[in-house]
């Protein structure tokens, strides 16, 4: 038998053992030995079994004739027929199983997280993204790939976009991203307006950069993925929904939007994607063992900003199945290395490695140094950078003598709590948890990392710095804990966010810092009336016993209260969340 013609056979018997749910014939099993093609084609089986493995898989339908009608067609014809026929009838008939864990809450999924890190040594797995609403005349696009990571600093991400296209005109998204000790190869489509489309699709382009520093700001939201830290640090917009089993691995389901969900920017943030509201609404399925997301959902939510932007990005999603999953298969968490090749004329990250110059910290048993070197302020200073990792776990510090500007190093945001790090020393905590700054006489100083907050803070104390406060005119002196804002201060009586302060000449502004990228910005001054409204998108709403306004193009809430004026603004939480939360205000 010609080996093509075996081949189609083989692939025939493959298939319809699949549907039949019998082992294959010994002949085709052992052809699987020697034939790479049909290995492949049982793998894309095992694919489909991953999309349907949530559900009742004895209302799978008989896919045997169009795998059939598949087989002589090109490998990325055959991902897109299997992966349409599967994913049209399946995805979202994920179901839950009998729980495992009876009672675990949203603010424990952080202790969890962390106390897993040390054990994921590393993450190889086979990648199904369902990307749905793109384009009227591309209703869904479906890829179809692979991720690699060796803890804690080595990832690779390959998807191959599988759509079948109207026409030559439009330009596969295929996405490629691997970065490895501060080497950086991506190749990547850019995106442009529905309207637009196909004509205004460029082909993909090559970013290549090598000499990056430890943990590089960049690069920490694709690390999400294989380690959700910024998605769990907080719990608020973060919900337990169950504990069921996906394709025979126990799970924790959890409920949160797109902004709540930082990890989704691992897949979305390099490429031609289309656009997800902040908050729209995902259900994420984590290991149980690792916490690594196996699966996340998207659903459109529903509310007139939500809906203003869509009309204005040309969408028209629908309520009821997913607009973008994420499926991992076949995963295992051995590591699984990835070698970066950076082109010669690659552009440089502005990082040497070297010895480092640092204050040794006290790190817990399993911690070794990872990286080191140094790396150069604009302004030409010295910054002296160490890292340190156990597992996917991993600690920065980063140390510089020659700090000019008037607000903490390390920090980008303008709030920071003060922390105490013993013997009249202090230290500043970045909202997010990530970080602890200290500025010291000659030395300014931050600690960041993946572990715990409370974890980072031990670090920072354990350098044995005397932090100094830092001086008034600096960007966060005026910053304070909510309870020592000024008596009066209406403040969201909430859990599962870190609230931060600060009262400048009468007027108050509030951070509240939540999930992922969740923020909400507060403001009150005394004033007895709105301005006008600037805009169209501006509506009258109902809050704390009174008649306030919304405006969906500035994600802005405001009304009038006790001679104040109040403004809540947020990107990431939509209008009825933040009426509920200025329900829950309660006076200091």
């Amino acid at each position: 038998m010609l080996e093509g013609a075996r081949c189609e056979h083989v692939q025939y018997e493959l298939s319809v053992a699949h549907d039949e749910r019998r082992p294959p014939s010994t002949e085709a099993t052992d052809h699987l030995d020697s034939c790479q093609d049909c290995a492949a084609f049982q793998r894309d089986l095992s694919r489909l079994d991953l999309l349907l493995a949530a559900g009742d898989v004895s209302r799978a339908p008989d896919v045997t004739d169009v795998v059939r009608r598949a087989v002589d067609r090109p490998r990325r014809q055959w991902t897109w027929v299997a992966a349409v026929v599967v994913v049209g009838m399946a995805l979202g008939a994920v179901t839950a199983g009998i729980g495992r864990l009876d009672v675990i809450h949203a603010q424990e999924l952080d202790v969890l997280f962390h106390t897993a890190s040390p054990s994921v040594l590393g993450l190889e797995a086979e990648l199904v993204v369902v990307e749905r609403g793109w384009h009227p005349e591309v209703p869904e696009r479906v890829y179809a790939g692979s991720l690699r990571y060796t803890a804690p600093e080595q990832l690779a991400i390959r998807l191959n976009d599988t759509t079948a296209y109207p026409s030559a005109d439009w330009t596969p998204n295929d996405v490629s991203v691997e970065f490895s000790d501060g080497d950086l190869v991506a190749v990547t489509s850019s995106p442009c307006p529905v309207e637009a489309l196909p004509g205004c699709q460029k082909p993909p382009a090559s970013t290549s950069i090598q000499g990056l520093r430890p943990f590089d700001p960049g690069l920490r939201k694709p690390l999400e993925i294989v380690g959700p830290a910024a998605s769990l640090t907080w719990w608020s917009g973060l919900e337990v929904v169950g504990t069921p089993t996906l394709d025979g691995r126990p799970t924790i389901q959890v409920e949160t939007t797109v902004a709540g969900a930082d990890l989704i920017g691992a897949i979305t943030d390099r490429g031609a994607w289309r656009e997800l509201h902040p908050t729209d609404r995902v259900l994420m399925w984590l290991d149980e063992k690792t916490v690594v997301p196996v699966r996340i959902e998207v659903f459109a939510a529903r509310s007139t900003e939500r809906d203003l932007w869509e009309i204005r990005r040309g969408y028209a999603d629908g309520e009821t199945e997913p607009i973008f999953i994420v499926a991992l298969s076949q995963m295992t968490t051995e590591p699984a290395a990835v070698d970066v090749d950076t082109p010669p004329d690659a552009r440089s990250g502005g990082f040497t490695d070297g010895p480092a110059q640092v204050p040794p910290p006290d790190l817990d048993a399993g911690f070794t140094l990872h990286r080191s070197g140094q790396r150069t302020l604009h302004d030409g200073g010295q910054v002296e950078v160490a890292s340190w990792s156990d597992g996917r776990a991993w600690v920065v510090i980063e140390a510089t003598e020659a700090w000019s500007e008037p607000r903490l190093f390390g920090l980008a945001s303008p709030f920071a709590q003060p922390v105490d790090l013993d013997d009249g020393s202090v230290g500043y905590l970045d909202p997010v948890g990530d970080a602890v700054a200290i500025h010291t006489d000659g030395l300014d100083l931050v600690v960041s990392g993946s572990v715990s907050e409370e974890t980072l803070v031990a670090i920072a104390r354990s350098l044995e710095l005397t932090g100094r406060p830092v001086p008034p005119d600096w960007v966060q002196a005026s910053v304070v804990e909510a309870a020592m804002l000024p008596v009066g201060t209406l403040l969201p009586r909430v859990e599962g966010w870190s609230i931060l302060g600060m009262s400048v000449d009468e007027r108050t502004t509030i951070l509240m810092t939540g999930t992922g990228s969740r923020r909400v910005l507060i403001t009150s001054q005394p004033g007895e009336r709105l301005d006008p409204p600037t805009g169209p998108d501006v509506v009258a709403v109902d809050v704390r016993d009174t008649v306030g306004r919304f405006d969906a193009a500035r994600a802005t809430l405001e009304w009038v209260e006790g001679a104040q004026v109040i403004r809540m603004e947020s990107e990431t939480l939509g209008r009825d969340e933040l009426v509920a939360l200025a329900a829950a205000m309660v006076p200091r």
